[in-house]
C-alpha cells in the first residue's frame, strides 16, 4: 500500500543534496486508563493527556515529519469511550496527509468490536494487525514492517514471524509493542517477549517500541547507534513515572545514520521524594523541613512524599493537616512511615507488654534466615514503635 506524501527534508551541504526522513515516536499514552488512585482528579488527569497528545500533534505539524509512529497502548481496550476514540479520529485527521501509523499493543488489541475496527479513521491512518503488516512509500523509498496485538496476552516473539524486508527501499522502519528480554528491570509482564539479537537480525534502521514506560534506548552493536528505544509514556501515569516525559524525534539520513532527540511534552511532572522526619516534635517542625525540600516543585504537579525516620514520641504527624497545608500542588499524597524516639532497649528491659512485644521482634530478626526476613522483622519494628509512640500522645 502506498499515497504520495511529501518528499523527506532536503538539505544541502557543499553542493551534495542530502535527504533526511524524520519521525515522532510515541507509545503508552493509554488513554482512559482506571487510574482510580486520582479520585476526583481523574477527570482532569484524562484533560491532560488529551492536551498532551495535542502537543504532540502540534510537533507532528511544526517539524514537518514524515510519520507519527505510535507503539501501543493507546485507547484502552476496557474502559476506552466513544468521544475519546472521535477525539483520536480528529486528532489524525488534521496532520494529514502524514501518515499515522499504530501498532496496538496488550491494553488497546485489535479486536473486533474495539473502536479501531468499528469506526471509520482518516485514509492517513495505517492500522498493524496481529498479521505482519507492510505500508510502502516508495516517494520516500522507505517501508514501515509492523505487528499488532490480536489479544491482551502474546508470550511468543512476533520476530519469529516476521516475512523480512522488502527490496528496493533505502528505508526500513518498524512498530512493535513488546519486550526486550533482559532489558531494564520493569514490572511489566514479558509480553511479546523479544531479544536484542532478533531485532538486529531484522536489519532494519530503527524499531519503534512501546510497552516499557521507563524511557529506554538499545544500539546496534555494528552501527554504535540507536536501533531501537522505548521512549516511556508521554503523560506520567503512577507514582513511579517521574519528571519530564519526553516523544522521540528521530532522523535518518540517506547514508542511514541515524539520530534521536527526546522532546518533553507532558503537562505536569510526578515527583516522589522520602522525606525525613529529622526529630521533629510539632507539625510546624516538620512542614518546616518539607517545605525546605518541596518548595522549587511547580503548583501544578503531582507530589507523593514519603515520611520516614525518627520523631518525637509525643509527636504524631497528622495526614489531614499536611495534606492541606500542601493542597497548593495539584495532588498531594502522603505516607507516614516514622516512628517514635522510644527507648527500645529500655523497654525491652521492663516487664511490660511493649517490652515483650519489642524483645519478640528483635529475636525474629536475629534468627531471621535472609536479608528479606530480617527486612521484614525491621519494618515490623518500626510499626511496633509507632503503635507505641502513639499511645503516648
Amino acid at each position: 500500500m502506498s499515497k504520495v506524501y511529501h518528499l523527506p527534508i532536503q538539505f544541502v551541504m557543499q553542493g551534495v543534496e542530502r535527504f533526511v526522513l524524520s519521525f515522532i515516536h510515541t507509545a503508552d499514552v493509554h488513554l482512559d486508563a482506571p487510574l482510580h488512585m486520582l479520585a476526583d482528579r481523574y477527570e482532569l488527569r484524562q484533560d491532560d493527556v488529551r492536551r498532551t497528545l495535542q502537543t504532540i500533534r502540534d510537533l507532528v505539524v511544526s517539524r514537518q515529519v514524515d510519520f507519527w509512529l505510535i507503539a501501543g497502548d493507546l485507547l484502552e481496550y476496557h474502559g476506552g469511550r466513544r468521544a475519546t476514540a472521535v477525539f483520536l479520529r480528529d486528532l489524525f485527521e488534521s496532520v494529514a496527509p502524514i501518515p499515522v501509523c499504530i501498532a496496538p499493543g496488550n491494553h488497546d488489541p485489535w479486536r473486533a468490536d474495539s473502536f479501531y475496527q468499528t469506526m471509520d479513521w482518516p485514509g492517513n491512518v495505517y492500522w498493524f494487525t496481529p498479521e505482519w503488516g507492510v505500508y510502502e512509500f516508495p516517494e520516500k523509498s522507505c517501508v514501515i514492517y509492523g505487528w499488532g496485538f490480536g489479544q491482551p496476552h502474546v508470550y511468543e516473539s512476533p520476530l519469529a514471524t516476521f516475512p523480512g524486508k522488502l527490496d528496493g527501499y533505502r528505508h526500513h522502519l518498524m512498530v512493535l509493542h513488546g519486550t526486550i528480554l533482559n532489558a531494564t528491570k520493569d514490572e511489566h509482564q514479558p509480553y511479546a517477549p523479544m531479544s536484542l539479537q532478533e531485532l538486529v537480525q531484522a536489519d532494519v534502521d530503527y524499531v519503534a517500541l512501546g510497552h516499557i514506560h521507563k524511557p529506554e534506548q538499545f544500539v546496534h552493536p555494528l552501527k554504535k547507534q540507536p536501533l531501537a528505544a522505548y521512549p516511556g509514556s508521554p503523560e506520567g501515569l503512577t507514582n513511579k513515572e517521574t519528571g519530564e516525559r519526553c516523544v522521540l524525534h528521530g532522523e535518518l539520513d540517506d547514508a542511514g545514520k541515524l539520530t534521536l532527540q527526546a522532546i518533553p511534552v507532558s503537562q505536569r511532572q510526578i515527583h516522589k521524594w522520602t522525606i525525613h522526619a529529622q526529630g521533629a516534635e510539632t507539625a510546624e517542625q516538620l512542614i518546616a523541613g518539607m517545605e525546605a525540600q518541596l518548595g522549587r516543585i511547580a503548583d501544578r504537579d503531582l507530589v507523593y512524599v514519603t515520611l520516614t525516620g525518627e520523631r518525637a514520641a509525643h509527636f504524631v504527624p497528622s495526614i489531614p493537616v499536611l495534606e492541606q497545608r500542601f493542597s497548593r500542588f495539584f495532588l498531594f499524597a502522603i505516607t507516614d512511615e516514622t516512628w517514635p524516639d522510644i527507648d527500645a532497649q529500655k523497654l525491652m528491659a521492663e516487664d511490660s507488654i511493649w517490652g515483650k512485644w519489642l524483645a519478640k521482634l528483635a529475636q525474629i530478626e536475629a534468627n531471621a534466615r535472609s536479608e528479606e526476613e530480617r527486612e521484614i522483622a525491621r519494618q515490623a519494628k518500626q510499626e511496633a514503635l509507632a503503635r507505641i509512640g502513639g499511645s503516648m500522645r
